[in-house]
């Protein structure tokens, strides 16, 4: 039997539900990480971003943190005064440790490597800490209502799969050689905010068909010279050994291991076994990629679409 205090409490619970002003946002919720490479955030929960419309009573999609407790702050059409904000409130307020405040800094990076103003890069900030969100498949809305679909482009989400279509066929064509062609996207951010990688380049992974002959999808490092290893089905395998390379044989600093270490995370928290885990990989070394557009194609040869769920994009 409830008691009066429990029966009060779910009373002011159901009345601050029913205000406005919570309906106008998303339900607060929190996540904690059982990654202790993450840091140590102090008295305030993982940093976490939602992008949607409404917030404040905007007309366009915008950002915000996800918990406004910890987090207290108003929407932003920049991903960027949100991360700023989120990173300096470790500091300021939550009292995170140094390496918290660097996965801050970390996740950050990785945001600005995805389109400006789409669900992407909150989806990319809160791989970071380990978080799995869907956000990229929200349409960027105009401060004037106008739709311009996930990628901001005037092309709503119902042609997506149009445009991922020829991703596909384009990404098919190429990845045959990718195994003996090393192309390396040039990162957006400086070594102060990802660390001294050595004698060799920044981490990188592809994800197509063809590579060692496989007639399914699978993940390899970019760059065959500095991280040779053959490709595989779990990019964890390939997560591991490039980061296990930083310390082994480039000669990375601790930032750059710390870095490694981000990436790992952000690609076990995107779909596996699809192209969003070497995106959310990459991104977090300030590479953006697209390989979340290519479809995934089992050992069998079936093509199971890019979300690995059986809906081819053509």
């Amino acid at each position: 039997m409830l008691t009066s205090s429990q029966i009060g409490g779910a009373v002011a619970l159901f009345f601050l539900a029913s205000s406005g002003d919570v309906l106008a946002r998303p339900l607060l919720y929190s996540r904690q990480s059982t990654n202790s490479s993450l840091g140590d955030f102090g008295s305030c929960t993982l940093p976490e971003i939602t992008f949607a419309v409404g917030f404040d009573n905007r007309k366009e999609t915008s950002f915000e943190p996800t918990n406004l407790v910890d987090y207290n702050h108003g929407s932003a059409d920049g991903i960027d005064i949100i991360t700023n904000f989120m990173c300096d409130q470790l500091v300021n307020s939550c009292k995170a440790d140094a390496t918290a405040q660097a996965t801050c800094k970390t996740a950050q990076a990785a945001a600005d490597a995805q389109l400006p103003g789409t669900g992407f890069q909150a989806d990319a900030f809160n791989a970071v800490f380990g978080i799995k969100t869907n956000f990229g498949a929200v349409d960027v809305v105009t401060d004037q209502g106008t739709t311009l679909g996930v990628d901001a482009d005037d092309t709503a989400t119902s042609s997506v799969s149009s445009v991922a279509a020829a991703a596909t066929t384009a990404a098919s064509a190429t990845t045959s050689t990718a195994s003996s062609c090393f192309q390396s996207a040039a990162s957006t951010d400086s070594a102060s905010q990802i660390g001294d990688f050595g004698s060799c380049t920044i981490p990188q992974i592809e994800f197509g068909v063809g590579f060692d002959d496989r007639t399914e999808t699978a993940f390899q490092p970019t760059n065959q010279v500095d991280y040779n290893h053959g490709s595989a089905d779990n990019i964890g395998v390939i997560t591991q050994f490039m980061c296990n390379t930083l310390v082994n044989s480039c000669g990375a600093n601790a930032l750059a291991q710390s870095t490694c270490a981000s990436a790992i995370t952000a690609a076990a928290a995107a779909t596996a076994p699809t192209g969003q885990q070497a995106d959310a990989f990459n991104a977090v070394f300030g590479i953006q990629t697209n390989f979340a557009a290519v479809d995934v194609i089992s050992n069998t040869g079936i093509n199971l679409g890019p979300d690995g769920t059986g809906a081819a994009s053509a």
